[in-house]
């Protein structure tokens, strides 16, 4: 079997990732992973003649764990004479002004560092460590998350100017030829939480798959990722080409023919769909499988309806056009989207007003036995909870459960009875486990998470105005 080093090369010639004489900026972060590429771009440099330098981000937690990473990458670089630059950055102050969690937030930290550094120093690449155990895991987390076929195609061999030379690996492989090498690296401890979703498919699905069901299941989701990522390069050609057949643009205005459209494959009419969402919301984040859903509808409907996307974004049909256009929005009107882990605080500003989002766990037996009867602290039973989440705003098949029997109701009835007006709905606030509706801020809370005699776990969630 070839060594590491020779199929690195040879995974380099297929996806042409660097060429001879690139100057290269390595994101080290002192774990197994980055610590090999480091080590394996280095042992290239001359046969390439690459420029490289190594840059490190220490996001301000972790304490003396982080400085100890950083101190050892220096180290690493200084003993391979490499350039060393370290960039600090606050990630929970980044997460509470912009309402992320922390995991998001020192993610967002990392790649404005890379990119900075490359800018300054005229690199023609950002090399990244992640292998193969990463690509699945990707997979893993956003098909439970219900992305589209894009999502499912897991990380990106190269993007823009980020290459990641190390997508063939396994980890056990990496953490194999380190010992070889007799190279240390550095161990993060919260790779061991199981308070993060990613940690939980990591740390636990995986192995759980691998273990008991197949032992290549990580690699046979990487060839299906490959599959589905070749495919879809095929469905978006077609679909841009589509898209320009059917899509005219005037000023801020996209007008799309709804018969046309209707005569189209379903799978190159999402393709049109979502390049006129980026078009008027670029990253489309809080355009969802929905949304596609409710354009596809309105092709069908009488002239004069409309519907209403997120961010103050429209569709409205006239005769055979349907035209999608973004209305200037007013602060009050900001569009809400945010993952929430436990433990976690989130800024939301609504009408000028900013006001903190707190979660947390407590066990039942450490609070009072009276559940509190404030519109800005309610308790939920924790262990109904099935997924992740999301402090956000309405959306079009929002429910809550009006009895512990199961009765429902739609959020959208739920605001008409109390004479909420239309367009003041799209602004409200919900905290959401998928579309069940767990607390209409600041509201009615679903039956279905209340406190019982059998709880054990509670999540408590405050809302709190924060005075300036």
């Amino acid at each position: 079997m070839k060594s590491v080093k020779e199929r690195l090369k040879a995974f380099n010639e297929k996806h042409h990732l660097f060429s001879r004489g690139d100057s290269i900026v390595i994101g080290v972060s002192g774990g197994a992973d980055s610590v090999c590429l480091l080590q394996l771009l280095s042992e290239l440099k001359t046969e390439y003649q690459l420029s490289l330098s190594v840059l490190h981000v220490h996001h301000g937690i972790r304490g003396e764990e982080a400085d100890r990473d950083a101190a050892f990458v220096e180290h690493m670089a200084g003993r391979l004479g490499l350039p060393f630059s370290l960039v600090q950055k606050d990630v929970p102050e980044l997460a509470e002004k912009e309402g992320l969690t922390l995991e998001e937030a020192g993610r967002r930290a990392r790649y404005e560092a890379l990119e900075e550094y490359r800018e300054k120093t005229g690199a023609d690449r950002i090399a990244l460590a992640h292998h193969q155990g990463d690509l699945a895991e990707t997979v893993l987390f956003h098909l439970f998350r219900g992305s589209g076929a894009r999502g499912l195609t897991g990380i990106p061999v190269k993007r823009g100017f980020i290459i990641r030379p190390l997508l063939f690996a396994e980890k056990e492989e990496i953490e194999d030829w380190l010992k070889e090498k007799k190279c240390g690296y550095c161990q993060d401890s919260t790779n061991d939480s199981m308070a993060y979703t990613r940690n939980k498919i990591r740390n636990g699905l995986l192995p759980f798959v691998t273990r008991e069901i197949n032992s290549q299941a990580p690699k046979h989701i990487v060839r299906a990722a490959e599959k589905l990522a070749g495919w879809q390069r095929h469905i978006e050609k077609e679909g841009e080409k589509e898209y320009e057949k059917l899509v005219r643009s005037e000023g801020r205005k996209l007008y799309l023919s709804a018969s046309s459209f209707c005569n189209t494959d379903e799978v190159i009419q999402g393709e049109v769909l979502r390049r006129i969402y980026e078009k008027l919301l670029p990253g489309a984040k809080d355009i969802r499988e929905c949304h596609y859903e409710m354009a596809r509808e309105l092709m069908g409907k009488n002239s004069g309806k409309m519907i209403s996307l997120p961010r103050n974004t429209f569709a409205v049909k006239n005769g055979d056009t349907v035209c999608f256009f973004r209305e200037e929005m007013t602060e009050k009107e900001k569009g809400v989207y945010i993952e929430c882990r436990v433990p976690s605080q989130h800024i939301v500003n609504r009408s000028n007003i900013s006001y903190r989002i707190s979660l947390r766990v407590e066990e039942r037996e450490n609070l009072p036995v009276e559940i509190p009867q404030k519109d800005y602290t309610k308790w939920f039973d924790y262990d109904k909870i099935n997924r992740d989440l999301v402090l956000r705003n309405p959306e079009r098949d929002d429910f809550f459960a009006l009895e512990e029997e199961g009765r429902t109701k739609k959020l959208n009835r739920y605001y008409i009875d109390r004479k909420i007006p239309y367009r003041e709905r799209e602004s409200q606030l919900v905290l959401a486990d998928g579309s069940h509706v767990l607390w209409a801020i600041p509201g009615r809370i679903s039956a279905e998470y209340k406190i019982t005699e059998n709880t054990k776990r509670v999540l408590v969630v405050t809302k709190e105005r924060i005075r300036q």
